[in-house]
């Protein structure tokens, strides 16, 4: 009797009947959601947590996400530990070999910090606090090449 149907033919049909059926259901249970979206009235929300959004308003991001936090906690302590040594290495007249050991010994502390996408930051910081003490000359590639080396 159905010798005559081949299997690609049923599959078809199974997956327009499938198609259709859930177009069916779609349209039965979110047919207002749908005339608001085509009107425009309502944006897709692809990922949805419900009041989360509006909790985080109330409180820092740094509350919600405390491990991923830490390495900017360290960054701007890094920072300021920085100018602390800008300040010390001008006051001292530090040579510029020196004041590269220095700051090299201080950018250790901070391994999560070389590993991190502040690291950047970091470095055109510290470029850009060198900058305005001409007795300190220090390039971006320089800065860069004391996270790499040790003494």
């Amino acid at each position: 009797m159905f010798t005559n149907i081949s299997w690609s033919n049923y599959i078809i049909a199974v997956s327009v009947l499938l198609v259709i059926w859930y177009l069916i259901l779609v349209f039965k249970f979110y047919y207002a959601e749908l005339k608001q979206i085509i009107s425009g009235e309502k944006k897709i929300k692809i990922l949805s947590f419900g009041n989360r959004s509006k909790r985080n308003l109330s409180k820092p991001i740094s509350s919600s996400f405390s491990e991923s936090f830490d390495t900017l906690e360290d960054a701007e302590e890094l920072s300021d530990r920085v100018l602390q040594v800008i300040e010390e290495s001008t006051e001292r007249n530090l040579s510029p070999t020196e004041f590269q050991n220095y700051l090299r010994l201080v950018l250790e502390e901070y391994p999560y910090v070389k590993i991190s996408s502040l690291r950047e930051n970091i470095n055109n910081f510290i470029v850009s606090e060198c900058e305005k003490h001409p007795q300190l000359p220090l390039t971006y590639e320089q800065v860069d090449s004391l996270w790499e080396e040790t003494i």
